[in-house]
């Protein structure tokens, strides 16, 4: 597109005299495009002002991440010990000749005997 047809459309005709261009016309048709590209930088400033809040907000939710994340692998690794303990205590029960499963039913047979509350519910 060149700026006879651009002339033209902006202000409804041509924008050249008998002797040469219309200096008033372009001029007029120049701050109109600078006005244009005003109001353009305004909205962009806008825009990147959103972005920038936008960006602040991902990195507290970024943090918030961590955090949980740090938790996670406490959590892991509290449960990794559980597993540990509870195996070193079936496998010394066990040992004794005892598994988990028979002690609990004889501590309910005790408790029947004694006529005592269930201790485990």
């Amino acid at each position: 597109m060149c700026i006879e047809s651009i002339a033209e459309a902006a202000l409804g005709g041509s924008y050249e005299r008998v002797n040469g261009p219309d200096i008033a016309a372009v001029y007029q048709l120049l701050t109109e495009v600078a006005g244009r590209v005003a109001g353009h930088d305004g909205k962009l400033d806008g825009i990147a002002a959103h972005l920038a809040e936008h960006e602040r907000r991902l990195e507290g939710i970024a943090a918030h991440l961590a955090e949980h994340d740090r938790k996670l692998d406490d959590l892991t690794a509290g449960l990794a010990s559980l597993r540990a303990a509870v195996t070193h205590y079936h496998s010394s029960v066990i040992g004794q000749g005892i598994l988990i499963s028979e002690l609990d039913e004889r501590v309910r047979r005790i408790e029947r005997h004694l006529k005592l509350e269930p201790a485990g519910d």
